[in-house]
């Protein structure tokens, strides 16, 4: 998350704690809140779909060979 974000969830966080945050803060808390995950989902399915493809490029498993080293 950003700075900006972070220290804005900080206040916000004081802000309830003290019982003087307002709806349109809790309001704004959340679409912050949420507009940071759905950049984290983003960024975390690019992850995913790079590991798949290199996964699939890995070397096969030769299920005879392991079989064979074990003597089966």
């Amino acid at each position: 998350m950003s700075e900006v974000i972070l220290s804005n969830i900080q206040i916000w966080r004081q802000k309830s704690r003290d019982g003087t945050i307002t709806l349109d803060e809790m309001r704004e808390a959340i679409a912050a809140i949420r507009k940071e995950r759905v950049g984290a989902g983003e960024v975390s399915a690019v992850s995913k779909e790079r590991k798949a493809v290199a996964k699939a490029k890995a070397a096969p498993i030769d299920s005879q060979a392991l079989l064979g080293e074990l003597g089966l």
